[in-house]
């Protein structure tokens, strides 16, 4: 109960498979016109195209007011303006109509949520609310400005793990967090070994959830952070999206399960909302997934973010010679590209927040404020390729890679008889 005796909502944990879900709810959240642009045409091909998507939620955390009337004005554009500018305003404005009729008619599956007009404000955490109240026990995320991945990532490689591994996030766009103490270096790379030899383990037939780990030897260990005690810190490590050993998952191409919606919102945790909203960052997807990895007790799952084709046909041993140079080639291109950016940081999400001055700072100082509220970090996450032949160790950096970097379906173990994780939701 809180302080004014209000009963605290009672929260579930999902279970650790979801093999018998076949559908799923895509959110995406916007506050402005302007994005239609980057996200209605990849909308309509989901809808159209994607297997088991029977459900959209759009959270609109701006007024109804900026979507009516853009798609209400029927003015002519500027003259003044560029015929490209003109031809922009023209097509935001048929998107901002399109948009409203889906969510006008009742019988489409979109519909969108007006944070304002539910007693939200404008909120980053407001597309993992329990408000949304989503069908489907399976939620996709997107970002309003992408990136995007393809059906065959999201889909037939994706969702799959997924339904596999559905106590726990899954996503395609990793984050790293670095150790400084040779303590915590030594205890991480004890975690990765642990999780791969589990998964590995997995392939015949052993539960990884946290009540049965220790009956199979193989502990999910957890890194202890001691900074008060030892002034232990972390970087985050904003240059490359690694297979191995990464500890946030950007929220574009995510699974989540919708029971992990109440914990998120739970009032327990409002100290942990009130800091992404007040900090400069918006860190909402660092404290996603530190949050729902210690809830779960495990990292998330990570599938890979791009499916070749596979039309040329390469005999192993040809292909093992071309892995073991594309190997040493991305060491190379990776330190050299870290050294190269060393006081740069990513531009590919947040596009507007990277601009501020010092930002990789202030990502690095709230990676520290949300490991140091929790104490510990997962022992990062396993690539696509763990506990098969495509794993390949790595020098320096992060302890292994997966290659080929960009696989075709026919590699992806959960998606193969006898591979590790199919005989969790065997076909």
């Amino acid at each position: 109960y809180d302080e004014s005796g209000k009963a605290y909502p009672t929260c579930r944990l999902p279970p650790s498979t979801s093999c018998n879900t076949s559908t799923y709810t895509l959110i995406m959240m916007s506050h402005t016109t302007s994005r239609l642009h980057d996200f209605m045409n990849p909308l309509l091909v989901m809808m159209e195209t994607w297997p088991g998507l029977t459900e959209v939620i759009i959270v609109w955390n701006s007024p109804r007011e900026t979507l009516t009337s853009m798609a209400e004005n029927t003015d002519a554009p500027s003259p003044n303006k560029k015929k490209a500018d003109r031809n922009r305003e023209i097509q935001e404005r048929q998107y901002a109509s399109q948009l409203l009729q889906w969510h006008n008619n009742s019988t489409h599956p979109l519909r969108i949520f007006f944070s304002l007009e539910n007693g939200l404000e404008n909120n980053l955490l407001n597309r993992y609310h329990p408000l949304l109240q989503p069908k489907n026990e399976a939620i996709m995320y997107f970002d309003d400005d992408g990136p995007f991945w393809s059906k065959d990532a999201m889909i037939t490689s994706g969702f799959e793990l997924w339904k596999r591994n559905s106590d726990v996030q899954v996503g395609a766009f990793p984050r790293n967090i670095r150790y400084m103490s040779q303590r915590m270096k030594d205890t991480g790379r004890h975690g990765v070994d642990s999780s791969i030899q589990a998964i590995a383990s997995n392939a015949r037939g052993v539960d990884l959830s946290p009540q049965t780990q220790s009956k199979h030897h193989h502990p999910l260990t957890f890194t202890p952070i001691c900074r008060n005690v030892t002034g232990d810190t972390v970087e985050y490590n904003y240059f490359v999206f690694p297979d191995f050993d990464a500890h946030v998952l950007l929220p574009s191409g995510t699974f989540l399960h919708r029971n992990f919606l109440c914990f998120i919102w739970h009032p327990a945790f409002e100290e942990l909302r009130t800091y992404v909203v007040t900090h400069k960052t918006y860190p909402d997807d660092m404290t996603v997934s530190t949050l729902i990895s210690h809830l779960s007790g495990r990292a998330p799952r990570t599938f890979p973010r791009e499916i070749t084709d596979g039309v040329k046909e390469i005999s192993r041993n040809r292909r093992m010679l071309m892995l073991e140079y594309d190997r040493d080639e991305r060491e190379e291109r990776d330190e050299d590209y870290e050294e190269e950016n060393l006081n740069k940081v990513d531009q590919s999400h947040r596009r507007l927040l990277w601009k501020q001055k010092n930002w990789g700072k202030m990502r690095e100082e709230a990676v520290n404020s949300l490991t140091g509220y929790f104490g510990s970090i997962h022992p990062g996450t396993v690539g696509w390729c763990a506990g098969t032949p495509y794993m390949q160790k790595r020098g320096r950096g992060v302890p292994y890679v997966c290659d080929p970097e960009k696989p075709t379906l026919d590699l992806i173990p959960w998606l193969k008889e006898g591979g590790p994780g199919y005989d969790h939701c065997p076909k």
